[in-house]
């Protein structure tokens, strides 16, 4: 079975730093996660539609009607595109459990049913495609000026200039493209991720259209986004092979930036879930924060595979 969808490459013009945890800065993320994507796309549509725009475009999402479905990001090299290895490829052997990507043609053959070690060319060269820098830094007392003992690691991401990130977006409805793509094109300018007032997370970008080969007697899905389940889906968490990551953070609004979201337990990129599911969007609003509500995106963006690993 052929299937179409919208591939976005980001080449980032500067470093970029995706925080790991709160306070913590010398390590940075190698992915930006559909919560992260989705919240950044939105605050940028805000600026660009308003507020009205925003809240009717967020209902739709609340309501189970979105207009659009968004993967995480993931790495390409050139024109060769990166995928995360499905969660079911359970193997012994050391170097193969270190391998957490693989290209697209080997990804499709381990949907289709194939196992990691059929697909894997372990004699085979890979070009580094990012690197991570550590500079240290001083944070100052905005009282005395003065730096005390808060000395500091920050980690950058540096991709190199063949590589990137890209992301893939199941539009629903067609007369959104428009607009998602003057949003993407202001966040470019507005940067993602930390430290952006330093210029950092610019980024430019380009869309085409990618076509997969996906098996026609699927019994499951891979994950390509974080994922919460609704409560109808729970059960199939039993029968599926995933890993469970906790989200939280600062809420980023016009109106305030220095109150916590309320955290949730998500299920990461490359789990094997089986049947079909959507997930949800969840409320996530601070009880002190009333301008209004705060979401974390959980719809999950998925493509049907052969799970042969478990009866």
């Amino acid at each position: 079975m052929k299937y179409k969808l919208y591939k976005y490459k980001l080449k980032f013009l500067s470093s970029i730093h995706l925080g790991t945890r709160e306070g913590f800065r010398e390590e940075t993320e190698e992915i930006i996660h559909s919560d992260t994507l989705f919240s950044a796309f939105c605050n940028v549509f805000y600026l660009l539609y308003g507020r009205q725009a925003l809240d009717n475009l967020i209902q739709k999402f609340v309501s189970g009607e979105p207009p659009f479905f968004i993967s995480s990001t993931f790495p390409f090299y050139k024109e060769v595109l990166y995928f995360p290895v499905p969660l079911n490829q359970i193997v012994l052997d050391k170097t193969l459990k270190k391998i957490k990507y693989v290209e697209k043609a080997k990804f499709e053959k381990i949907l289709a049913g194939e196992t990691l070690e059929n697909v894997i060319d372990l004699d085979e060269e890979h070009n580094p495609l990012s690197i991570t820098t550590q500079t240290p830094r001083l944070s100052i007392n905005r009282i005395n000026n003065s730096p005390g003992e808060n000395f500091f690691f920050f980690s950058d991401l540096f991709y190199t200039s063949d590589s990137g990130l890209f992301f893939l977006v199941d539009f629903k409805d067609n007369a959104f493209i428009k607009q998602f793509d003057a949003t993407l094109r202001l966040l470019s300018h507005e940067g993602i991720g930390g430290d952006r007032t330093c210029g950092k997370g610019h980024f430019s970008f380009s869309s085409s259209f990618v076509e997969f080969n996906l098996p026609d007697n699927s019994n499951a899905v891979v994950a390509l986004s974080l994922y919460l389940p609704k409560e109808d889906e729970f059960g199939k968490l039993k029968q599926s092979y995933c890993e469970i990551i906790e989200r939280k953070g600062y809420i980023f609004s016009p109106f305030a930036k220095n109150y916590r979201k309320k955290s949730v337990r998500m299920i990461t990129e490359g789990s094997v879930i089986p049947g079909s599911v959507q997930g949800m969007v969840v409320d996530t609003t601070p009880e002190i924060f009333t301008q209004h509500k705060i979401y974390r995106y959980g719809l999950c963006f998925s493509l049907p595979c052969i799970n042969r690993a478990k009866k």
